[in-house]
């Protein structure tokens, strides 16, 4: 008995030792099994269980078809904990560099990058674009000089100047808008000129026109003479007296925009502002991108010192509340120069842009105008930029980076070269500033601007918001997925795609509008010229009662027919 007991324990123990698991294994395997059973036993366990896993599918089902990406959403995570930001060239945390792809592609001495594909995008047409073609090289002579040129253009009751321009003439430009038809009258120093909207070449060489900025008046009797102008009233010491501008090179690219002119006319009236309409003719650019004429405009009129405000307004946007200025200006503090909304971007939105007429303003407008983005080692010739917003956000951090208040390399950025794209400037805003803007102390996102001089953002909590754009996705994640599916099984068709639509958004004029109405709408709505192809232009409010109206529903005054 015991030999057989030693025998049968030493088998065991052999086996034992040749098979052995780890604790874990066996505990795994233990809990497994005891899982199995159970599930096997319990059929409400196993449909319990089934019923979860159907919760969490359907949850996150929810959450693909519900979330609409956008910049919201990179706004959002890059001022979370986490201070991600990401664009086509890579991604950060802050102020680590995980990855960081560098664009190598040269053209004419220039890096560039295409941020969108022609083929999946429907490109914008002549008519939709006020500034015109965005030449790849703008170039210029001697720097410009605002004071000089409203010398030049005699613009202004006092010329810019002092006792010395006591023989100043001013320019009688004027211009109204026609309530019934599509029509803007210009009143050029004694010659008046029909301009008909919507029907292509209007005949008129705008090289051959005597003014550039053209005040508004309520009408133009017999086309020929004035009839009656409004006196501009001051609204408090944050505002004073306002003028509120917008611009074109092109008297052809005002084609669309007859009824955006018609509601900056009747809001600058009905509060007693100036309104203007500045046609900048491409010579007086000298080769600079058109998209600059807002900052000729901004800057020209700052220096009549006429206005002890200047507002400039895209004519791709409109007032939509009828509030006064003055009730988003009483929280901009009196030591701060330039006045912008936070369109809940990530970055400062040159679409809207108000200054107080000063010193610093005046200079600040001159160097954008002036901005260098690099100089041709060949010849010494300067190439500025070709978009107008990386220019403000390198004239504001330069003056910054002065002062020792923030990190900014410039030229030195390794990216810079994304700061002269022909699309969006996203890749320059993500290295050159935002990388520069995260390593300020007390950084915490966008609003953080407040804290540096010279400028206030209008955050987006006041109700309503100031400055609003369509910038989400029309578009949930889920119908996105199954776009880029398609899109990639067949290789880029234009069938996987929704048609008349903006390829970035996905969002066609009703949806746009739909989407700037919700929570609360905004002051100032602005769609962006790639919205202009539909049904969006008929529903623009022309005056007050009509912006009462959108205000309720977003599409009250949309053309039926389109």
């Amino acid at each position: 008995m015991a030999t057989m007991y030693r025998s049968s324990h030493q088998h065991h123990h052999h086996s034992y030792n040749n098979n052995k698991p780890s604790s874990s294994s066996s505990s795994f395997s233990s809990s497994s099994s005891s899982l199995f059973i159970l599930l096997k036993k319990n059929r409400y366990c196993r449909r319990l269980i089934v019923l979860f896993i159907l919760y969490v599918f359907m949850q996150t089902f929810v959450f693909l078809k519900t979330w609409f990406p956008g910049d919201p959403t990179l706004r959002r995570i890059s001022e979370s904990s986490l201070k991600l930001m990401f664009s086509r060239s890579g991604f950060s945390f802050g102020t680590s560099r995980v990855f960081s792809k560098r664009y190598s592609s040269v053209k004419g001495g220039e890096g560039e990058v295409k941020l969108r594909n022609p083929k999946e995008t429907r490109q914008t047409k002549k008519q939709y674009v006020v500034q015109g073609q965005i030449p790849d090289r703008p170039t210029w002579g001697e720097d410009f000089d605002i004071h000089k040129y409203v010398k030049d253009v005699r613009l202004g009751e006092k010329g810019g100047g002092g006792e010395e321009e006591e023989g100043y003439k001013q320019l009688q430009c004027f211009f109204t808008v026609d309530a019934n038809e599509p029509k803007v009258v210009l009143y050029d120093d004694g010659r008046t000129h029909v301009v008909h909207l919507g029907v292509g070449n209007t005949g008129i060489n705008m090289n051959e026109l005597t003014c550039e900025h053209f005040r508004a008046t309520t009408s133009v009797e017999n086309d020929d003479r004035i009839e009656e102008t409004w006196s501009i009233e001051s609204e408090g010491e944050n505002v004073g007296k306002l003028a509120i501008v917008s611009s074109a090179t092109n008297v052809e690219m005002l084609s669309e925009y007859h009824r955006t002119l018609l509601n900056h006319l009747e809001y600058a009236k009905s509060h007693k502002y100036a309104n203007y309409l500045s046609l900048v003719k491409q010579k007086t650019l000298e080769g600079r991108s058109g998209k600059f004429a807002k900052h000729l405009a901004m800057g020209a009129l700052i220096s009549t010192g006429d206005f002890d405000t200047v507002c400039h307004v895209d004519l791709d946007a409109w007032f939509a509340s009828w509030a006064p200025l003055s009730y988003y200006a009483k929280a901009w503090p009196r030591d701060k120069d330039l006045l912008f909304g936070d369109t809940d971007q990530i970055w400062i939105n040159s679409g809207l842009m108000i200054a107080r007429t000063t010193t610093w303003s005046a200079q600040f407008f001159e160097k954008v105008m002036n901005a260098v983005h690099s100089v041709n080692a060949e010849n010494d010739e300067k190439i500025g930029f070709k978009r107008d917003q990386p220019a403000v956000w390198h004239v504001l951090a330069e003056g910054w980076r002065e002062e020792g208040r923030m990190p900014y390399k410039g030229t030195e950025c390794e990216s810079w070269n994304q700061c002269n794209p022909d699309e969006n400037p996203v890749e320059c805003w993500h290295w050159c500033h935002w990388d520069a803007l995260q390593r300020i102390k007390g950084w915490t996102g966008l609003t953080s601007l407040n804290a540096l001089p010279n400028i206030h953002l209008v955050p987006i909590d006041v109700y309503p918001q100031m400055h609003r754009m369509c910038i989400r996705s029309c578009y949930s994640v889920a119908a996105r997925a199954v776009m880029g599916i398609c899109s990639g099984i067949t290789r880029g068709s234009a069938m996987c795609l929704p048609k008349d639509v903006d390829k970035m958004s996905l969002c066609d004029g009703k949806g746009c509008l739909e989407q700037m109405e919700s929570n609360g709408g905004a002051w100032l709505k602005h769609t962006g010229h790639q919205h202009w192809r539909d049904v969006l232009p008929s529903c623009v409010p022309r005056n007050r009662k009509e912006a009462d109206l959108e205000q309720k529903n977003p599409l009250a005054l949309c053309s039926k027919s389109s």
